[in-house]
């Protein structure tokens, strides 16, 4: 190998890479997947110099297994998939996973003629996964998502490749009678990663065709280009704040240009107004000289006759929201907008308040409060927006009112209430998840803030998981939950009818929750020692209850995540930060006792998933124990500490003599036999009792 050439080598690891595809080798294991993995990085660091040939050698296996994949997918939502399809599926992800690993790892600007030509390839494959229409299809939307990070991935240094593309897709459909025409093309515009000369470049050439587009084609590219000028805030949030400090003459003028053809196309349009508005209210926000003037006129300061039209739209949006307006549609459009302007503001820095965008936020705050956050009445929409669930804006305008008013607990309060629609939970639970996950802009507030109301979210925690094991259903006519919840992670696990494991795929959310920050759930300040161990014991014996509930699939995965992150040493502390090691060898005895128990009994399906867990687990066992050496030993010495040992003993003792070869290296481990050194010798007697009768 070594006297190959580098193209030669290089050739050779992707031909490696393709062949450890679960397309080829069948299901992955432990080992499998390693090697796949290993490789992956290889195929990345090869590709920082030989780049052309790695992306052309994975466009090529895409190809190759796309072919063989088309064929079986299927609009069925409930039907599993069989091994053939899990395996060019899994072999898909694979593939667009490294793709956009390889693209986004090369240095900017640095692309040359022969990689741009690999690219249009490239891009033409990748069309085809954001084509995939069926939502309902969970394969299919990670499929649409991966497709779409490569796309933005690949934007970065080869956006002219992207930009023709939707430039000649415009230029056809101006010209065309076809009366299902297909939008793919223009859809790109949502996945490209533009800055602001980039965006200036999209909106200009949407200008110069917006009039010679049919109507359908208009809904299809604006709600595109919104998308875009989201997409550009959150990739380069110092570009915007300089476009409010100082404003881009040439994007202003684009901004002006384009939200009068929207204003002259479809203002008699009413069903059109929900599609246009929030691009309308996004290019007045990225226009600030303008919408100063807008909203000083209401305090009796000039307005010019040329913004006369922006003047009567923000009116508009104003008596959209009040109450004594009759007209459903108006206020529908009203609140989507609404809530994408507090959504514009909070990327605007808290401590400039006297930004003209505050300033309008100030004034249709409470009334959109209202509307969203009203418990008697829940807000339900007559009509979808096109990708804009009820769940995504009640879930932007929770984390928008977070992020402007902190302190404020009005719609915090409504969502916390176990007496309130479930839609409600969805929003808290699924408003907390992003305020953790989604990068942080310096002046947000920190999830912190929300820890004094972790009891009210174990409340909840307690209460669904009741409600999802004992098959508790839902009987509701309101769209909130047909319709609405509809977000592509939400959308797949429900059924058609009205009977729905909404209670169930709150508690997914919910011990997500739990995985991505314990903080959420653990914190109990003002609370004594005792209160607070049995809160912690009642907690992670939910979560234990779920690892071992054969029905529960996904969530038991998620849960043995989330009991891996509160036994982290940081975290056992606040389990009962009075007693810490005597709360640490009770509870976490308690969980290893019961899992051991489940599975000598044979009653966990994905034993070998669960033997890795406990590997981890007891990991971070030692490493809590390892940081308190001088008292480890305080509170072990209590039944349940014994008998969780010797149920473990037993499980290791039982893999070693399976036919399992994964089970018996994950058995061998060094990390899972490390506490057989520990074994008391007055428990022998016991140990080889149990392996008796579990024999």
């Amino acid at each position: 190998m070594g006297t190959q050439k580098p193209g030669e080598w290089a050739n050779s690891l992707i031909s490696r890479f393709e062949e450890q595809l679960p397309y080829k080798t069948g299901a992955q294991n432990l080992h499998s997947r390693i090697n796949e993995e290993q490789c992956k990085a290889c195929l990345v660091q090869i590709s920082h110099h030989r780049f052309s040939l790695v992306i052309a050698g994975l466009t090529k296996i895409l190809q190759r297994v796309n072919e063989l994949y088309q064929p079986t997918i299927t609009t069925c939502v409930n039907r599993p998939q069989t091994e053939t399809e899990k395996g060019y599926h899994d072999s898909l992800v694979i593939v667009l996973d490294t793709l956009e690993i390889c693209l986004s790892s090369q240095p900017k600007d640095t692309a040359k003629y022969e990689e741009a030509m690999n690219v249009k390839i490239l891009l033409r494959e990748v069309c085809q996964f954001i084509d995939l229409r069926n939502e309902t299809n969970v394969n299919n939307t990670l499929l649409r998502q991966l497709a779409s990070k490569v796309l933005f991935a690949l934007s970065l240094n080869f956006f002219n490749a992207v930009f023709n593309r939707i430039s000649a897709r415009l230029q056809e459909l101006a010209s065309s009678s076809e009366e299902n025409p297909d939008y793919t093309d223009i859809e790109l515009i949502q996945h490209v990663n533009v800055d602001i000369l980039r965006l200036i470049r999209l909106l200009t050439e949407s200008i110069q065709k917006f009039k010679l587009l049919r109507k359908s084609t208009h809904i299809v590219l604006v709600v595109s280009l919104e998308k875009a000028v989201w997409n550009w805030m959150d990739t380069y949030p110092q570009e915007f704040a300089e476009v409010q400090c100082r404003p881009n003459d040439e994007l202003s003028k684009c901004c002006d240009t384009l939200f009068d053809i929207l204003q002259d196309s479809f203002s008699d349009n009413k069903k059109s107004r929900v599609a246009m508005w929030p691009l309308q209210i996004m290019l007045l926000v990225l226009n600030p000289k303008v919408l100063e003037e807008i909203v000083n006129a209401d305090s009796g300061a000039p307005c010019s006759p040329r913004h006369s039209k922006k003047k009567h739209f923000i009116d508009a949006v104003k008596r959209g929201l009040s109450p004594q307006n009759n007209s459903k549609q108006m206020t529908e459009a009203a609140v989507v907008t609404c809530v994408k302007l507090c959504k514009a503001s909070t990327y605007l820095n808290i401590a400039d308040s006297g930004n003209v965008t505050f300033v309008l936020v100030k004034s249709v705050i409470n009334d959109l409060k209202s509307l969203l956050f009203n418990p008697s009445k829940p807000y339900a929409r007559g009509a979808p927006c096109p990708g804009y669930s009820e769940l995504d804006l009640l879930t932007d305008c929770f984390v928008s009112l977070f992020r402007i008013m902190p302190h404020s607990n009005d719609a915090l309060k409504v969502c916390l209430n176990l007496n309130t629609h479930i839609s409600y939970h969805y929003v808290i639970v699924n408003s907390l998840l992003r305020i953790i996950k989604q990068p942080r802009l310096p002046w947000w507030p920190q999830i912190e803030l929300l820890y004094p109301r972790a009891a009210e979210l174990r409340v909840m925690f307690t209460d669904t998981l009741n409600k999802a094991t004992q098959g508790y259903i839902v009987h509701t006519p309101l769209r909130m939950i047909s319709l609405s919840l509809k977000s592509k992670e939400v959308q797949s696990k429900f059924n058609k009818s009205e009977e729905m494991p909404v209670y169930r795929h709150l508690l997914l959310l919910l011990v997500k929750l739990i995985h991505a920050d314990p903080m959420v759930m653990l914190s109990n300040p003002g609370r004594s020692g005792v209160e607070i161990q049995s809160s912690t014991t009642e907690l992670i014996n939910g979560l234990v209850s779920l690892v071992h509930n054969t029905g529960m699939g996904d969530i038991a995965q998620e849960a043995m995540d989330a009991l891996l992150a509160l036994h982290r040493p940081d975290r056992v502390h606040m389990w009962n930060p009075e007693a810490p090691l005597n709360t640490f060898w009770d509870i976490s005895s308690q969980v290893l006792y019961n899992i051991s128990q489940k599975l000598i009994q044979r009653q966990i399906g994905n034993y070998r998933e669960v033997l890795r867990w406990l590997r981890d687990v007891l990991t971070c066992r030692n490493e809590f124990l390892v940081k308190h050496k001088e008292y480890a030993n305080v509170g072990s010495h209590i039944p349940i500490c014994k008998q969780a040992h010797i149920k473990l003993e037993v499980v290791f003792f039982m893999c070693l003599w399976s036919i399992d070869t994964e089970a018996v290296l994950v058995a061998m481990s060094r990390k899972l036999r490390r506490p057989c050194a520990d074994t008391p010798l007055e428990c022998l007697d016991d140990l080889f009792r149990a392996l008796y009768e579990s024999a």
